[in-house]
């Protein structure tokens, strides 16, 4: 991948994240989830279909020219082979009774989902990006502006309805660009690279 990414406007930033997509058969059926949701917890913002993902690393605003060098390295590391993942419970940070985000877990063979994690990230470091704290699998669904107590039917709606979604296999990883609008952010894929067979 030669040269910066065309058609970007004239800011040398940009946001960007590494991340893995979920089937749309995946997807549709956790947007079918959320969307049974919306009248018990109202006091959430759920994510849109086309948002969901699990982040490996999020970059932030990064110089275009890192971002071009970044994927070029990630084409020459070994990122593994595939490997089969599933979508399983529900959450809260920091707590589910209080919480500022709403994810749903993952499960599955997350050994070696954990193993891409750190590659990307030590990637990522030696072009200054910063380290994150540990890694948590997980795909964000909603967010509150607050950690005020969930109401009680929205918690036990949470609780009681937990996701739990087919295995898939997860076969390539993103390089995403993130614009933020007053409509929500709008992703734009970059960059794909394979995982083994």
């Amino acid at each position: 991948m030669g040269g910066s990414f065309p058609g970007r406007g004239s800011s040398k930033l940009m946001r960007v994240f590494v991340c893995i997509k979920l089937p749309s058969a995946s997807v549709g059926m956790l947007s079918t989830w959320i969307a049974l949701r919306r009248a018990a917890c109202p006091g959430i913002r759920w994510v849109s279909a086309d948002t969901i993902h699990i982040t490996l690393k999020f970059c932030g605003e990064t110089e275009r020219e890192t971002v071009d060098a970044l994927c070029r390295q990630l084409e020459k590391e070994d990122l593994g082979s595939a490997f089969r993942l599933s979508v399983s419970g529900t959450g809260g940070f920091p707590s589910l009774s209080s919480p500022r985000v709403i994810w749903a877990g993952i499960k599955g063979q997350t050994a070696e989902l954990r193993r891409l994690q750190r590659v990307v990230e030590k990637c990522a470091g030696r072009f200054g990006i910063e380290e994150e704290r540990r890694f948590s699998p997980h795909i964000t669904i909603g967010r509150r502006r607050d950690t005020a107590p969930l109401e009680p039917g929205c918690a036990a709606a949470l609780v009681r309805d937990a996701i739990e979604l087919p295995e898939w296999t997860a076969e390539e990883i993103i390089m995403m660009e993130s614009r933020l609008t007053p409509g929500g952010p709008i992703y734009t894929p970059l960059k794909h690279f394979a995982l083994k067979k």
